[in-house]
């Protein structure tokens, strides 16, 4: 499962979740599933993330923050998933 801290209307937002839907549709077979959480609906989550989202987190690790590359998302599934 991987979390994704976005917003609504936030534009890096939508790309960064077509970046990592442009990764999730090379690894098909991983089953891999995206945990979409609005960091709106949080203050705490607000005051953690506001400046950083999009943020993409996998086991609490950062995969990726800020502007997102569907290549290293899919380089990094593809690592987890190889073990």
């Amino acid at each position: 499962m991987l979390d994704y801290y976005m917003r609504e209307r936030c534009g890096l937002c939508d790309e960064g979740l077509l970046q990592i839907k442009v990764a999730l549709s090379e690894l098909r077979e991983m089953d891999v599933r995206i945990n979409k959480i609005d960091i709106d609906h949080d203050d705490a989550l607000q005051e953690e993330y506001m400046v950083r989202v999009p943020v993409l987190k996998h086991d609490s690790e950062v995969i990726q923050e800020g502007i997102l590359d569907f290549v290293q998302i899919y380089d990094y599934i593809k690592a987890i998933k190889g073990k």
